[in-house]
C-alpha cells in the first residue's frame, strides 16, 4: 500500500484503452473565503490573480481576452499523473454558473454521462438505484480474486460479489447491481462519519492501492495548486472534522461512457464563495472517492473569476485536473503519457466550449436579473 508522498506503480494491463480516459479527465466536473497566496489579495486584477497564482502567460491571457479558450498540460512529479490547466471566458455572472452547477445532475447528464445522481444525508439505496453496471463489469466481476479483477474493488467488497451475488444462476445482474449500489452507498455513509479511513484500497492488481494515500501522494507534489486555498485543502484533508459555512459539499456518483467502457465513479464536490473583493469569487473542488477503473486519484479545481472589464456580466471560468491513471504505469506508460498528455489538451479546450455554450443558453433564456 502506498504511502503519502510516495509512488506505487502497479503491473497493470498495458492494453487497456487508456486515452478514453480523456473525455473524463476533461470533464468540467467539477474552497474558501481566504487566499494565502501572496497574490491573491484583495483588488488584484484578474491578469495578475492569474499570472501570479496560475503562472498563465501573456499569450495566454490574450487569448483569453479575445474570447478564445486557452489549455496546456503541466509537469507532474509522477509519471503515471496528468495535469491540465484550461480557462476560458463565460458571459454569465460567476453565481449563475455556480447555481447551474449546484444542480450537478442536470448540469452533467449527457449522452456520455447517461446516469448520474446525487446521494442524501444519509445515503440511502433509492438515492443511486437507477446505476446499473455494463454486462462487461458483470462478466469480470463474476471470475474475479483479490490481485486479478477488471473492476477496482477493496477486498471487502470483492468478498461481497463472491459469496452473495448468484453467478451461477440464469441472470445474476440483477443481485449484482444490488451489491455494487449497497457497497457505493455504505462507503458514503462511512466517509461522510470517518472521511479518508472509510475509503477503499482497491485490491484488482498485485499491488495493492489506497485511494486516500494516492490522493494525498498527488495533492502533496507538484503542481500543487490546491495549498494556493488553503481553507479548500484543510477542509478536503481533513474531512469531514472540518465545517465553514461558506462550503457546501455533496457527494454525487455517475456512470460515465468512455469508449466502449462505462466508468461508475463517485465524487465529493464542495463549492465555496471567496471574498467579493478578490477577482477569483468561487472556487470549487471535484475529488473522486471511488472509480471503477483507470483512476487512482483524481481532483479538479474550478476557480470563477469577476470580469470586472467588462459592461454586461461575464466571468473567467479556470479549471485544474490531476489524475494519476493506473494504466500509465509499467514498461510503455513514457510512451502511452506523452499520447493522453498530447490529446488531453485539445480535449480540454472542447469541453470548456462546450461548458461555456451550455451555461450562456442557459441564461439567456432565464428572466432578466440584475447584473451581480
Amino acid at each position: 500500500m502506498p504511502s503519502p508522498g510516495m509512488s506505487v506503480h502497479r503491473p497493470r494491463a498495458a492494453h487497456r484503452p487508456v486515452l478514453a480516459a480523456l473525455s473524463l479527465i476533461a470533464v468540467i466536473s467539477l474552497s474558501h473565503r481566504s487566499l494565502s497566496t501572496a497574490s491573491a489579495v484583495d483588488g488584484d486584477s484578474v491578469e495578475t490573480f492569474l499570472t501570479a497564482t496560475f503562472g498563465l502567460r501573456p499569450a495566454e491571457l490574450r487569448e483569453l481576452a479575445e474570447n478564445r479558450p486557452i489549455s496546456r498540460t503541466l509537469e507532474t512529479a509522477d509519471a503515471r499523473e496528468i495535469a491540465t490547466i484550461g480557462a476560458i471566458r463565460i458571459r454569465v455572472p460567476a453565481a449563475f454558473y455556480i447555481e447551474q452547477l449546484r444542480d450537478v445532475v442536470s448540469f452533467k447528464k449527457s449522452e456520455s454521462v447517461p446516469q448520474i445522481g446525487t446521494f442524501g444525508t444519509p445515503a440511502r439505496l433509492e438515492d443511486i438505484r437507477d446505476l446499473t453496471l455494463e454486462a462487461s463489469d458483470l462478466e469480470a466481476l463474476g471470475r474475479c480474486r483479490t490481485g486479478s479483477c477488471g473492476v477496482q474493488l477493496s477486498s471487502a467488497a470483492l468478498q461481497k460479489f463472491q459469496q452473495e451475488a448468484p453467478w451461477r444462476s440464469p441472470d445474476p445482474a440483477a443481485a449484482a447491481n444490488r451489491i455494487m449500489r449497497a457497497v457505493l452507498v455504505d462507503m458514503v455513509n462511512a466517509y461522510r462519519e470517518s472521511g479518508d479511513a472509510a475509503l477503499m484500497t482497491y485490491v484488482d492488481a498485485k499491488q495493492p492501492v489506497s485511494v486516500a494515500d494516492e490522493f494525498r501522494a498527488m495533492i502533496g507534489s507538484r503542481p500543487s495548486m490546491l495549498e494556493r486555498f488553503p481553507l479548500l485543502h484543510q477542509h478536503l484533508l481533513q474531512f469531514p472534522r472540518t465545517a465553514d459555512s461558506d462550503v457546501q459539499d455533496m457527494i454525487y456518483w455517475s456512470k460515465e461512457q468512455l469508449g466502449p467502457r462505462g466508468v461508475v465513479s463517485v465524487t465529493h464536490l464542495a463549492i465555496a464563495r471567496l471574498s467579493d473583493s478578490a477577482p477569483a469569487m468561487f472556487a470549487v473542488a471535484s475529488r473522486q472517492i471511488y472509480g471503477s477503473h483507470y483512476f487512482d486519484a483524481s481532483l479538479g479545481l474550478t476557480v470563477l473569476l469577476r470580469d470586472n472589464a467588462s459592461h454586461a456580466p461575464a466571468s473567467y471560468l479556470l479549471y485544474v485536473n490531476r489524475s494519476r491513471l493506473d494504466a500509465l504505469g509499467g514498461i510503455f506508460g513514457g510512451l502511452k503519457g506523452a499520447m493522453v498528455r498530447s490529446r488531453t489538451r485539445s480535449a480540454m479546450s472542447n469541453s470548456l466550449i462546450e461548458a461555456r455554450d451550455r451555461v450562456e443558453k442557459r441564461f439567456r433564456a432565464e428572466p432578466r436579473r440584475p447584473a451581480e
